[in-house]
């Protein structure tokens, strides 16, 4: 059991090693685009929409925190991702084999994501959050009439 947990230890450090200048990029993306727009979705930034994946990062963390009804209601998908998650760490770290069927799960979680997207845009925009219309955006500081239109037109 020790080796195992050795050698998983060592599959993520050898991950970590790899991926370390994505991390670093990610780090720096997300202090930039807080600090200069209060927000981390290129969606919102640019156009003030929210995107197929918005909540999903208050719903992982309500998940790790044990707020299940919480994580649903930001964004359901979370359990998809979740389950995805745990299985490919499983067969990555634990087992060391390549996870089978990755890109194929992941065209079958993109697309459920788009279609929980749709119906939430649907059924919840622009009143309840995080399915709402962000102002200040690019788009809006350079156009100054993409706000009033798209104000007209959602409200």
């Amino acid at each position: 059991m020790k080796t195992r947990l050795k050698q998983a230890a060592g599959r993520v450090w050898k991950d970590i090693c790899k991926y370390k200048v994505l991390g670093i990029v990610l780090v720096v993306y997300y202090f930039v685009t807080e600090l200069v727009f209060s927000a981390f979705c290129p969606s919102v930034i640019f156009t003030g929409f929210p995107c197929p994946g918005c909540g999903m990062t208050r719903a992982f963390l309500f998940l790790l925190t044990g707020q299940f009804a919480r994580a649903w209601n930001i964004n359901p998908m979370i359990y998809g991702f979740a389950v995805f998650a745990v299985y490919a760490g499983i067969q990555r770290y634990l087992l060391g084999k390549k996870v089978k069927g990755w890109k194929t799960i992941l065209v079958v979680l993109v697309v459920a994501l788009s279609g929980v997207y749709t119906y939430r845009m649907y059924h919840f925009f622009p009143n309840k959050p995080p399915m709402t219309f962000t102002g200040g955006s690019l788009f809006e500081r350079l156009l100054p009439e993409y706000g009033t239109i798209i104000r007209k037109f959602i409200y």
